[in-house]
């Protein structure tokens, strides 16, 4: 009988948990602020851990832009489909964005932290084409749904908006990334609220 034991030691912590981390660190301080000691401290995990299971600091920044991306389509696929009326579909889709750039609470709490993607990203797309592809993508795909959502409204004669489907995609897209860096600067939420309601209005007239 072998009494040979498994090479390495198994992972001791949840890696979604851990990414969940690593995202924060990064939305909080951005991705050049950041160090690798720093994620290593707070998700407790050791250096060559994290790059056994994450890669290195630019395959954990772009690991964590593409998880929020997913996380938000998702929320906003299922935030379309709960309604038949398209604003109020949208409203549903930009009421709960707001929840996420702009939360209710205090600071300590996550305070006014803006989009994930278009509030990190920006500032390192122009010296990293990698970063830049990414960055395309979650706004091409924001871009897209929205899209997408108007031409359904437009082929059920719900909605005749003054510009073509494309357009009128684009601006909401720009409105929802435009209300994400107003509330990194830390617009209140009820003013987020106001404007995201009088744009998807003025954009679907």
């Amino acid at each position: 009988m072998s009494t040979s034991q498994p090479r390495g030691r198994p992972r001791l912590f949840d890696k979604d948990d851990a990414l969940t981390t690593i995202q924060r660190i990064f939305w909080e301080n951005g991705y050049s602020a950041t160090s690798l000691d720093q994620i290593s401290a707070e998700t407790k995990i050791n250096r060559p851990s994290l790059y056994a299971t994450f890669g290195s600091k630019k395959d954990m920044y772009i690991k964590c832009l593409e998880h929020f991306a997913e996380m938000m389509g998702k929320r906003t696929e299922a935030a379309i489909l709960s309604e038949t009326d398209i604003s109020r579909g949208l409203e549903k889709v930009f009421m709960q964005a707001m929840e996420i750039y702009r939360p209710k609470a205090s600071k300590s709490d996550g305070g006014p932290m803006g989009c994930f993607v278009t509030c990190t990203a920006p500032s390192e797309a122009g010296a990293d084409e990698e970063i830049k592809e990414v960055l395309k993508m979650v706004l091409d795909k924001i871009d897209q749904t929205m899209r997408e959502t108007v031409e359904a409204a437009i082929k059920d004669q719900k909605i005749q908006p003054k510009q073509t489907a494309k357009i009128t995609g684009n601006l909401l897209g720009c409105l929802l990334n435009g209300l994400s860096l107003r509330a990194r600067s830390g617009t209140s939420r009820d003013e987020l609220e106001l404007t995201a309601k009088a744009g998807i209005e003025q954009i679907l007239a």
